[in-house]
């Protein structure tokens, strides 16, 4: 019976250390421009994740302070880096914006949220 329980307790254990990995979310990492930054117009906006995404259902999006979006072009996954996702600009005036973010990591877990910079 000891034997058993040990055997139960240490598979029980090894579930547990391994969840984190299959249940895992892709986070911001690195945001260029950085979150509540004042810098000159950037010709694109970046995001690093903290895991590889789904590209097909994972976007960037910018959005000035009224809402709109600015960028018709879409946010394009790095080929050789499968947690980064760019999206070219337009030249952009002096205003606030704000990055959209839509991360789905390859497991299927979806995340979302925002941050605004500055153009000075």
């Amino acid at each position: 019976m000891r034997h058993y329980l040990r055997n139960t307790l240490a598979a029980l254990l090894l579930t547990l250390a391994a969840a984190p990995a299959a249940f895992a979310h892709a986070h911001p990492v690195k945001m260029t421009p950085e979150k509540d930054s004042v810098i000159a117009a950037p010709a694109q906006v970046s995001i690093t994740f903290s895991e590889a995404l789904e590209p097909k259902f994972s976007l960037l999006e910018l959005q000035d302070s009224t809402g709109a979006v600015v960028s018709k072009d879409h946010s394009m996954p790095d080929p050789a880096d499968p947690a980064h996702l760019t999206l070219a600009l337009p030249p952009l005036a002096p205003a606030v914006y704000t990055v959209h973010w839509v991360s789905v990591a390859t497991d299927g877990h979806r995340l979302e949220g925002k941050y605004s910079f500055t153009v000075k």
